[in-house]
């Protein structure tokens, strides 16, 4: 009968036989069932997201990457991070789930507007020819109220991000479409728990998945963070006057029933 101690020098030997490719992938299928893709976009919590999966990883020891998929060997993540969730998916060969979140498009106005108007990103403060070789961060800057800088913000950064909202494919079973706002309301952690079940974490490890994502969450009480101004949802009706309403619905049509916030009491969000 073997003794521990020589199951546990077998064990050794093993490992260090197995190429280190291998043992990377065996590690990781003790945590999860299957590749993770996790897709934000702009001011849509991507800083958040980012921060409690890069905890995550280092607490199991798994590979996350959010580097254009292009570059990536297809079974060089445990983790990928896409902030526009513009996925190459014909690059994609493994088994994988994934999670999409999306923020009311009228609250991602405002709220970039609030932000491209006061950040030190370095993409806002380079010099661009269709503004006059003013930069962006200069350019919403020339408009004197912030009704005028939202409608600039409508028509240029955040009109990249709302056609992708628009272009996601919300019948992909593989990923969970999770809205921002029902997020920043989980202190409960039920959508969380039901985020990690989705993507594929085994049963053992949701309760640490679940501590992270707290601690790393606004409503722990715990968290400052440069990007968040408010975590409040329906800030549009204070901002959005009939030339804004007109204007989303000319550039964006039905972008807000496909991503589901087209319900209710917002009906008639756009009669002026």
């Amino acid at each position: 009968m073997l003794k521990s101690s020589d199951l546990k020098n077998i064990t050794m030997e093993i490992k260090l036989l197995l190429p280190r490719s291998l043992k990377r992938r065996i590690k990781s299928e003790l945590v999860l069932c299957n590749n993770v893709l996790i897709g934000s976009h702009h001011k849509a919590g991507t800083v958040w997201m980012q921060t409690i999966f890069r905890d995550i990883a280092k607490k199991y020891r798994l590979h996350m990457e959010s580097r254009n998929l292009g570059d990536l060997p297809p079974d060089s993540y445990d983790i990928y991070f896409h902030s526009h969730s513009d996925f190459d998916f014909s690059k994609i060969k493994n088994r994988y789930k994934g999670m999409h979140i999306i923020r009311d498009p009228r609250d991602l106005i405002v709220s970039a507007t609030h932000y491209h108007a006061k950040s030190d990103e370095s993409w806002l403060h380079i010099k661009r020819p269709e503004f006059g070789n003013m930069t962006y961060h200069e350019k919403i800057n020339t408009y004197s109220t912030f009704g005028d800088q939202m409608l600039f913000e409508m028509e240029n950064s955040s009109a990249r991000e709302i056609r992708s909202i628009m272009n996601w494919d919300y019948t992909d079973k593989r990923f969970l479409n999770v809205h921002y706002e029902e997020l920043m309301q989980d202190n409960r952690l039920e959508l969380f728990e039901r985020i990690f079940r989705h993507l594929g974490f085994r049963e053992w490890h949701i309760g640490w998945c679940l501590m992270i994502a707290y601690r790393n969450s606004l409503f722990s009480g715990g968290v400052k963070s440069q990007h968040v101004r408010s975590g409040k949802s329906r800030q549009w009706p204070e901002y959005f006057k009939p030339p804004h309403k007109k204007r989303f619905n000319e550039l964006f049509g039905d972008v807000l029933v496909l991503s589901g916030y087209l319900t209710g009491q917002d009906d008639d969000w756009d009669s002026l």
